[in-house]
This record gives C-alpha cells, structure tokens and sequence, in this order.
C-alpha cells in the first residue's frame, strides 16, 4: 500500500514549474495513476482477495444459473398454457354465448428477462386467473406455495447477490483502505509525499468497485442468453430503457458502499473498528432496515384479509341490481319499437339485461378492488421512504420496477385481465342481444364468434420515470452524496491525524 505513495512525489516535482491549477490536476492525476496501480498490484498479490471475488462469483453464477433456468421454463410451460387455452376457447363447439361466457378461459402472466435477476413478488402472487362471466378472480398458482419454508426466507438471486452479498465481499477487501495505513503508522508518509488523499480514495475504492462488479457478470450473461433465447415479444415497451436504468441503478449503489467504506475507513481508530463498524452498517442497512420496512408499510396500511375482502365482495353482489330501473328500461325499449311484448322485440333483451347485470359488478370490483390497490399501494408509498436511509431499500425498489416485478406492475396486470374478461363478456351479450329467441330455440354461438374475442396479448405500461426518480432515484442518490460527504469528512481527519 506504501507503494501509492512513491509514484506521485517525483512526477509532481518534475512537473511542479507548471503554474497553479495545472500543476495541482496534473499531480492529482499522477497520484490517482500511480495509485490505482499499486493498489491493483497489492489486490493481485493477495491470496485473500481472490478467495473473496472466487465464493462471490460462485454465489453469483449459482444464482444466475438458477433464475434463468427457473424463468426460461417459467416461460415456455406458460407459452404452452397459453397456447392450449386459446385452442380450447376456440374449439369449445356451438353452445349458448352466456355459456360459453361461464366456460371461461385462462390467462397468463407475462415475465422479462429482468424478472431472472430480480424477481421481485413474482414468487409471492399468482401467475395465472381465470376469466369467467360475473366474477372477477383472485390469481392462482403462486411458485412460493411449492417451495419449502427455508427458500422463501432466503432465496438466492441475482439481485441478492447485489444488493446483499456484493456490499459484503466489498466490506472485506477494503475495511483497512486507510485503517490499515493507520494501524501501521504509515499515514505520515502519506503527507511527507505530498500524495492527495483524495486521489488515493478515489483510486482505492474504484479498484474495490471494479473487483465488486465481477459479481455482476453472471447476471449480464443470463440476461444476454434469455433475451437471444426468448421466442416470445418482451413485455415492456421501453426495455432498452428499463435495462439502462436497473444497471445504472446497481451501480449507484456500488459506488454509494465504495465510498462508504472508504469513508468509515477512514474515521476508524483501528482495522477492528472499521471492520466492526462496517458489518454494523452493511446489516442493519441490507438486512433490518428492509425488513422494518415491510412490517411499517403493513401497519401503515392494513390489508384484510383474503377471505373478509371476498365475504365483502359476495354481500355486495347479492344485493339485487334496481328492479324498478329494470323495468323502466324494457318499457323504454318496447316504446321504441313500438311492441308490447318482449318477445316481439328486433333484440334479445336477455343479452341487455346481461350487459345491465356485468356493467352493475363491474361498479361493484372497480369499488372494491380499487380500495385494495389503494392500500397495495400506500404499503409501496411507505416502505420506500425507508429509502431514505438505506442504499438497499431504494435500489431494490429500483429493481423491482424497472424489472416488472413490483407491486405497481402486478396490478397492471390484474388490471389488464380483468379488461379482457369484460370484453369477453361484451363479445357474447353483444351476440345474444342480436340475436333473439325465435320459436322458443335460443341461439347458439360458434367457433366464428369465440374468434371475435382478441388473444390476449399484455404489455405494460411505460415506466413512470418520475415517480421512481421520487420514490427510489432521488434517495439513492443522496445516499450516495451523503456516503461521499462522510469520505470527504473523513479524509480530512485522516489528513489532521497524519500530522500530529
């Protein structure tokens, strides 16, 4: 480490005729150089730190390996179910189109290449509901109810790794940037070589962000292979720039803990101390402060339970629709067509009183549904402003939606399927309206009817830039000035403290 200190001195005198300002950027510039590589020189020499970056990679790749695989199968049994529902809508054979309408038909969920590196509530809640007439249903088939309890308590992802282990290998390799030079009482040479502080932490803690980033490698090539290997459209519109974003975002965060690091370095008495301090800091910021944020957001905003919301959702629904408005409306419409009885109508009124009964739970789900996601939401709203205080919390909010795996982009979905159940539902009561009962026989819709009800083809709405710039964005980064405020802090202290 002592070696940072030779390269700068000589080549600052050789150029020390330079007036001013020029002289100060070029000597900087050489202590960063000369910097940057001894301390590169000493990482390579140390058996320890390739033992670090090895068990890291190991991790990382294990996790990469394991979500692309997960999600590569994910998609193709999905792509095959979805498939398979179309064929079977299709192929259901002539019957009465409220029947069909009841026959339902199944949707899926669409996943990106992101939602392998972080997948988010993706294991949590459903991947698939079922379209039925008058009922709007809850999503099915949730991969954590498959799993035991000791992977929903720890799942290894690309995105743990990040958030979680990378901070960790990065504690390691750099507790002792400076404690180190402390505890061997080689700060005095620091200033006797006239070696700019600044330049040698900024040149030790991009050696620790570049040895860090190698963790990211295995995430960037499953992301890579899926994305070549995906047959099916992305469900983003703007996924060039979500992609930006989440690696823009990962790397904030790196860098927010390699000035971290360098500042607590720094400030610390000893390598204990900094190391002490530094894991204190890594846990209560990766580990407590996240988990403190779920149990706030969810006393902050209380959800019911599944079974109360459907218990109020069914008492709301058996409440009979207006009789007496039901009534005005058929006389309305025998006055129009001049008949006096509902049989002699050029329409089926049984396909209007169809549409009168969907329009009247529709009110009801938007009612009901709506207070849910309300509430979805205020819980996303309050565990973000934990953000503020950890880098993990506001990068993994980050993550999750630019990845699609949020809570903000589940309800996309729900949102999106239960638009295509009523129009499923419009398609048949629009074909029984049309098409009156003659001589007591009903009519029977066929394969060419069921075809006029679209695929279902999802994709989500563009990133809402602002509001993660609010929500994830502006924390993280003043977190990140706050972590390079403590290093300048602490640099100054490391500077008084080499001169007495």
């Amino acid at each position: 480490m002592n070696a940072t200190t030779l390269t700068s001195s000589p080549a600052a005198t050789k150029h020390g005729a330079r007036p001013g300002w020029q002289a100060w950027c070029i000597a900087w510039c050489i202590a960063l150089h000369g910097a940057w590589q001894a301390d590169w020189r000493e990482r390579r020499r140390d058996w320890r730190v390739w033992l670090v970056i090895a068990v890291g990679l190991m991790l990382a790749a294990c996790a990469a390996l394991q979500s692309s695989l997960e999600l590569n199968d994910t998609l193709a049994a999905r792509a095959d179910a979805r498939q398979s529902e179309q064929q079977r809508w299709s192929g259901q054979g002539k019957k009465y189109p409220h029947a069909a309408a009841h026959y339902g038909v199944y949707v899926f969920k669409p996943l990106s290449a992101l939602a392998a590196l972080d997948p988010g509530i993706e294991p949590y809640v459903g991947s698939s509901v079922w379209l039925e007439a008058h009922k709007q249903n809850e999503l099915i088939y949730r991969p954590a109810d498959d799993e035991p309890g000791a992977n929903r308590q720890f799942r290894l992802t690309p995105a743990f790794v990040l958030q979680v282990i990378a901070p960790m290998a990065m504690i390691f390799l750099g507790f002792g940037m400076f404690a180190g030079e402390r505890e061997r009482g080689t700060l005095a040479s620091l200033r006797i070589n006239a070696a700019p502080l600044g330049a040698i932490a900024l040149a030790r803690g991009a050696v620790l962000l570049c040895l860090a980033a190698t963790l990211a490698l295995p995430a960037c090539i499953a992301v890579s292979a899926l994305e070549w290997s995906q047959e099916a459209s992305s469900p983003f519109s703007d996924g060039a720039m979500r992609g930006a974003i989440f690696a823009s975002g990962y790397l904030l965060y790196l860098c927010t803990w390699a000035a971290l690091i360098a500042g607590v370095s720094a400030w610390a008495p000893s390598l204990r101390a900094s190391l002490a301090m530094l894991i204190g800091l890594w846990a209560a910021t990766t580990l407590v402060l996240p988990r403190a944020a779920i149990e706030l957001a969810q006393a902050a905003a209380p959800l019911p339970s599944m079974q109360q919301f459907r218990a109020n959702l069914d008492a709301a629904l058996g409440a009979p629709d207006d009789p007496q408005q039901a009534r005005r409306d058929q006389q309305q419409l025998l006055r129009q067509y001049g008949v006096s009885d509902v049989r002699d109508l050029p329409v089926n009124w049984a396909g209007i009183s169809l549409r009168r009964g969907e329009q009247h739970g529709d009110q009801l789900f938007d009612q009901h549904y709506g207070r849910l996601f309300d509430a979805m939401r205020k819980q996303s709203d309050a565990a973000a402003l934990a953000g503020w205080l950890s880098p993990a919390v506001a990068l993994a909010g980050l993550s999750g939606a630019t990845a699609g795996s949020d809570t903000a982009h589940h309800i996309q979905f729900i949102n999106g399927a239960e638009r295509q159940r009523r129009l499923i539902q419009e398609v048949m009561n629009i074909a029984i309206t049309a098409n009156p009962e003659r001589n007591g026989i009903r009519y029977d819709g066929d394969q060419s009817l069921w075809n006029r009800v679209p695929p279902f083809r999802f994709t989500y709405a563009p990133l809402d830039r602002s509001a993660l710039v609010v929500h994830q964005g502006l924390p993280l980064a003043v977190l990140f000035l706050a972590s390079l405020l403590l290093c300048g802090a602490g640099l100054r202290h490391l500077r008084r403290g080499s001169l007495r």
